[in-house]
């Protein structure tokens, strides 16, 4: 059963690397609807079944790479990527740096050419993530460690505030269900790990005395409740 679980999680973090990694490699989403497919059978929750559905139905390459785009990389007002950002309010700030030294203890290295994005990139960590798992199970069980340390200290305090802010992006309309599919799985991970979400106190103010991430927090509400929304944020 411990395997299983293991085995569900690497299967998780690798789809989500795929979703996440920037890559001008023709095949980056290869194997991404055949996974959903998969997982249709065996969804987290309610929520995340109707997303795997919608997911599955709608996969278009062409215009999955098209949204990435838009909501990545077009101006004037693209999703950041990195826990550095959402931790410090900039880029390459000290979490990138503890990544890096995490990094170094392990056999593991960033492929400059495959991922040129900093190692605080929140794709990358999916893919440390399934990988240190998939090593933890088979070789090496200090690697089970170097996850958990992954998750707990850079992903479970941030990744809220980066899924709101695909959610509420205007040009988001597939990764909707894709964030909502993660929000599912971070859900699991956080009972996994005997964690919670975090409740920032030093959080970087942006207008009205409002926290950046309530501002997404109260944009996300607002977005859903004109949706009628059954999305769980």
């Amino acid at each position: 059963m411990e395997n299983e679980i293991l085995d569900a999680r690497i299967f998780y973090y690798s789809l989500f690397s795929k979703f996440f990694v920037f890559s001008y490699e023709s095949d980056r989403f290869e194997g991404v609807k055949e996974a959903l497919n998969l997982l249709l059978n065996y969804a987290i929750d309610e929520k995340s079944a109707i997303s795997l559905k919608n997911l599955a139905e709608n996969f278009d390459e062409e215009l999955l790479i098209t949204e990435y785009d838009d909501i990545f990389h077009s101006p004037p007002s693209p999703v950041r990527t990195t826990v550095s950002y959402y931790n410090e309010g900039y880029e390459s700030s000290l979490s990138c740096l503890e990544i890096k030294k995490i990094l170094a203890k392990t056999k593991f290295r960033k492929d400059g050419v495959k991922f040129i994005e900093n190692e605080d990139n929140f794709g990358f960590l999916f893919v440390l993530m399934s990988e240190f798992i998939k090593f933890g199970k088979s070789e090496d069980e200090n690697y089970l460690e170097y996850a958990k340390e992954i998750f707990t200290k850079f992903l479970n305090p941030f990744i809220d505030e980066f899924i709101g802010a695909i959610y509420i992006h205007k040009s988001s309309n597939y990764y909707k269900d894709v964030v909502n599919l993660l929000m599912s799985f971070v859900g699991l991970e956080r009972i996994f790990y005997g964690t919670s979400k975090l409740i920032l106190h030093k959080e970087i103010k942006v207008k009205n005395n409002l926290s950046r991430s309530e501002k997404i927090r109260r944009e996300v509400n607002k977005l859903k409740r004109s949706r009628g929304s059954r999305d769980g944020f």
